[in-house]
């Protein structure tokens, strides 16, 4: 309708589209541990060594490790890990195999694909079903060094 109550002269305009609304800017990704926390050290699948490891910081083995392990964090060996040492640390998780004692301060977790041959001292054992033990366990709050 035009001014006055007349009609408009002027031919009917279709409505101008507005542009989308700008999408909002992807949120950072984060690279940050999501699940469990990685390991700072790692002896790869194909490494073999043969030494003493003393650390404070997590360790995972994945290839052949001889020797000595002493960690006041947690120790791993992977699923094809192969270890023969003597293992001191918070917490060993066996995958793979080991063969010799280990001594933990707070647990030692023995998985399903896991092997031990040799002594736990721990203050928490645990063994999964079809996981391999073969040796002696003793539990205690402070497990001997």
């Amino acid at each position: 309708m035009g001014l006055f109550g007349k009609p408009d002269p002027r031919p009917a305009q279709e409505p101008v589209p507005l542009p989308p609304a700008a999408a909002p800017a992807p949120a950072p990704v984060s690279h940050a541990r999501a699940t469990a926390p990685s390991k700072s050290t790692v002896l790869g699948e194909k490494t073999r060594y043969s030494g003493k490891i003393d650390t404070d910081e997590p360790l995972l083995i994945q290839g052949s490790f001889e020797g000595e392990i002493k960690s006041s964090s947690e120790v791993e060996i992977g699923e094809t890990g192969v270890v023969t040492a003597a293992i001191t640390a918070r917490q060993v998780v066996i995958s793979g195999r080991v063969n010799g004692d280990c001594t933990a301060s707070d647990k030692v977790e023995i998985r399903a694909s896991g092997k031990l041959t040799g002594g736990i001292h721990a203050a928490r054992i645990v063994i999964a079903e079809g996981a391999e033990f073969k040796g002696t366990s003793q539990m205690a709050s402070n497990p001997r060094s």
